[in-house]
């Protein structure tokens, strides 16, 4: 897999999968609350996805975990356990704020809120990310952002 993710169109064509897929996931999550309940559906959305990624890493592992697994996961910085409760915490917000602001508002909230906090994420290198600058047009890029936002939501 890492032979064709090195091709940038094929990783582009993911990343648009991915947005059309967090797009429908806030909806189809918040949907599934109004049937369960607000708590039971992030729940329900954490356990299929938990068991979609242990079939995704026995698939990548071809059934067999790297002997030295546990070892390299003591390794890793504390913050990199914290993926899981920012998921949680993303589902949790979807589920609370589309009944009230609808997809498309959540949405463009959400997605400016990651571009502008993931270009200070490449500025100071946060997580140990690789520095990219915070240039003028990614500045520009900003504020066209949230202009796009404020439209959307029409505030």
């Amino acid at each position: 897999m890492a032979g064709i993710l090195d091709n940038v169109i094929f990783a582009a064509f993911l990343c648009l999968i991915g947005g059309i897929a967090t797009s429908s996931q806030g909806a189809v999550n918040a949907k599934l609350g109004q049937y369960s309940g607000q708590g039971l559906s992030s729940t329900i959305v954490f356990c299929i996805g938990a068991l979609t990624s242990v079939i995704y890493f026995l698939i990548e592992v071809k059934g067999r975990p790297p002997a030295d697994l546990a070892s390299r996961l003591g390794e890793a910085p504390w913050w990199a356990w914290s993926g899981g409760v920012i998921g949680a915490l993303f589902v949790i917000i979807n589920i609370l704020t589309i009944p009230k602001l609808g997809a498309g508002t959540t949405s463009a909230i959400i997605v400016c809120a990651q571009l502008v906090f993931s270009c200070i994420i490449d500025n100071f290198q946060f997580f140990g990310i690789t520095y990219r600058t915070y240039t003028v047009w990614r500045g520009l890029a900003t504020a066209g952002l949230i202009g796009c936002v404020a439209a959307i939501a029409k505030f």
